[in-house]
């Protein structure tokens, strides 16, 4: 084998090793992700599918009638992509209509995990999505979680 082809073949080597190193490493420090209510809701857990079908826009009351309100993220939020990719199935920027029409699902849009354990804490109704972590370090007494993505 000659001296250039050994460089070349170690070279890809190398460099797919480093590959494998990075999506390793961008799996390993994906968050868990804390869905969380007021502490007044009824419902202590939920299912991956119950809360989709909130933010598809497909479920609108919660079980006692009371009106759904959504908590988002803005799109560029890295929890939003991964809640979207994760639980939505789709790209942090799809827009949802409500089932049979044109009217688009409507969300209050914050912008930090302590902002939506706010809102969420303090709106009867309201649901969101933080950071598992996050929501630890700010202290979790002021809402549930009802479900936990990994």
């Amino acid at each position: 084998m000659s001296a250039s082809r050994y460089t070349t073949r170690r070279l890809s080597t190398i460099l797919l090793a480093g590959l494998a190193l990075l999506l390793c490493s961008a799996i390993a420090h994906a968050e868990s992700i804390a869905i969380i209510v007021s502490m007044k809701n009824p419902d202590d857990q939920l299912r991956q599918a119950a809360v989709a079908g909130m933010y598809h826009g497909e479920t609108i009351h919660w079980p006692n009638g009371e009106r759904i309100k959504l908590v988002n993220r803005e799109i560029s939020a890295p929890i939003r992509k991964q809640f979207y990719e994760q639980v939505l199935n789709s790209t942090s920027d799809q827009v949802f209509y409500r089932q049979g029409t044109p009217v688009p699902v409507q969300s209050v849009i914050e912008r930090s995990d302590e902002a939506v354990v706010n809102f969420v804490a303090t709106i009867e109704g309201a649901i969101g999505y933080v950071s598992l972590s996050r929501l630890r370090a700010i202290g979790s007494n002021q809402v549930k979680v009802v479900l936990i993505v990994e």
